[in-house]
């Protein structure tokens, strides 16, 4: 049986400085595979760096909504979708939960900034949206996207439709686990077997049982426990549906991660 934790962040304190114990970890609980996804021009490279050490990990490039401020070369972010190590541009969208944080003008030009990468390159999106319905599908709709993931969905089942509708992929994670994740759960058994997708998002929303731990991809093997029994699956038959959807979401994935743990 293989899993993929199709998003985690490996660059991150806590889980970069054991790295080596948390692939194998992984691998013992049939994670075979991950993508560590960048959030800023800071960790861009040391994900390319992890990539290059370890074989069963691939990256993606791009900037987070609230990393606005820290500033971005879209010229820099061109030079490196090239790299064999990137399979994807993510992750990027717009994220209205938080006041005090980016500017929804600012969030929407550094989305367009972003979107306006599938001009040169066919590379699949992976996009952060929290509490920004229906904005986000509207800009999203004037650029040719043709394969994106909505990562760690959270939103309701009316929304979920409409990102199913423009042929999106949903990409669910430990949340899925919480007690008041009731609607959430919901949308988790509309989504058809061929447009879902398990992440963990580590280091951050560690699911249950083992909440007050740092996250990390050996946990998605629990995410998609949960999710397989919500859906009334086995575990095998839902992870190898979730890992041949990974696979053609992220085609460049087939030819970078030709290894196991």
């Amino acid at each position: 049986m293989k899993i993929v934790d199709s998003h985690c962040h490996l660059f991150y304190g806590g889980i970069y400085e054991d790295l080596a114990n948390k692939i194998k970890t992984a691998g013992l609980n049939d994670v075979k595979y991950m993508l560590t996804v960048s959030t800023s021009k800071n960790n861009i490279e040391d994900n390319i760096a992890i990539c290059e050490k370890y074989n069963n990990i691939c990256c993606s490039v791009g900037i987070h909504p609230h990393s606005f401020s820290e500033g971005y070369s879209l010229e820099y972010i061109k030079s490196i979708l090239t790299n064999r190590t990137v399979v994807a541009i993510g992750e990027v969208g717009l994220d209205y939960h938080f006041e005090d944080e980016t500017s929804p003008e600012n969030q929407k030009e550094l989305f367009k900034d972003m979107l306006s990468l599938c001009n040169i390159s066919d590379l699949p999106y992976i996009i952060h949206a929290r509490d920004c319905f229906p904005d986000i599908l509207d800009i999203m709709k004037d650029y040719d996207i043709e394969n994106a993931v909505f990562h760690c969905y959270t939103g309701n089942l009316k929304n979920a439709k409409k990102v199913l509708d423009f042929g999106y992929y949903m990409s669910f994670s430990g949340v899925i686990t919480f007690n008041k994740a009731d609607d959430l759960r919901e949308v988790l058994t509309y989504v058809p077997d061929d447009r879902i997708l398990v992440e963990t998002d580590c280091p951050y929303l560690t699911p249950v049982p083992y909440r007050g731990k740092v996250n990390e991809p050996a946990y998605v093997r629990s995410i998609a426990e949960c999710a397989a029994k919500i859906r009334k699956q086995s575990l095998e038959d839902f992870s190898r549906k979730t890992t041949d959807n990974f696979f053609r979401l992220f085609p460049k994935a087939k030819f970078l991660l030709e290894k196991e743990v």
